[in-house]
């Protein structure tokens, strides 16, 4: 019974920890990759990426961009061009970050997914395991590398990354004596993700659908 802290521990951090490991092998060799396609527009020759002040610059990206119309992914470029200029390993960098965030996310959701009544305790040994395996081919799939090693597809990364977020504020709001500041999180991180990319308007909808399945016994609860 010593041990069991630390096995716990052990069942927490470890995958984890191969989850960013294992990202972090599988995109070093992108790291020198060349401005390509919408990147020239979107960043080379973008003029409002170079201030990050005032923050109107962030609503004037040219149009027709991966940028346009995406202050969030816009801000995301200034901060990139602010401390590297046009040194691409600082934008490839970033966007690696963001994926092997996206990833921890999908394994906090799912672990706690797993753990939920629902499942009347099946998983709740191989919770972390489970979750981790799920997180880690998500991380490494090939699905995974335009949005990763393109740069102007931080747009997927990013809204991918408060998608996420949303979701697993939400998942902690139901469970947390903290709920409104959880629940506030999840609404932030949405609004934020709204100045990623339009698909993010779907990420209420997901965590509706996600109440009816794993939490409420009818539509009229999760709509409550």
């Amino acid at each position: 019974m010593a041990h069991e802290p630390a096995r716990n521990a052990i069942r927490t951090l470890l995958p984890g920890a191969l989850i960013i490991a294992a990202g972090v092998v599988a995109y070093a060799g992108s790291l020198s990759g060349p401005f390509i396609f919408d990147d020239l527009d979107s960043i080379s020759g973008n003029p409002y990426i170079r201030h990050l002040w005032p923050p109107a610059w962030l609503f004037r990206a040219p149009v027709e961009t991966g940028a346009a119309g995406r202050p969030v992914v816009s801000l995301s470029l200034a901060i990139n061009y602010a401390f590297g200029g046009l040194d691409v390993r600082s934008y490839h960098l970033f966007n690696v970050a963001t994926h092997l965030l996206c990833a921890l996310l999908l394994l906090g959701i799912v672990r706690r997914t797993l753990l939920r009544s629902t499942f009347a305790g099946r998983y709740d040994r191989s919770a972390p395991w489970l979750a981790g395996a799920i997180a880690l081919l998500w991380t490494v799939h090939p699905l995974q590398t335009e949005s990763v090693t393109y740069i102007i597809q931080r747009t997927e990364l990013l809204m991918g990354l408060f998608y996420l977020l949303t979701l697993y504020c939400a998942i902690q709001g139901w469970e947390s004596a903290w709920r409104r500041a959880w629940f506030t999180a999840a609404v932030s991180a949405c609004a934020l993700g709204m100045g990623c990319k339009e698909v993010m308007a779907s990420a209420p909808l997901i965590v509706l659908l996600y109440d009816r399945t794993f939490r409420s016994p009818s539509w009229k609860a999760a709509l409550q």
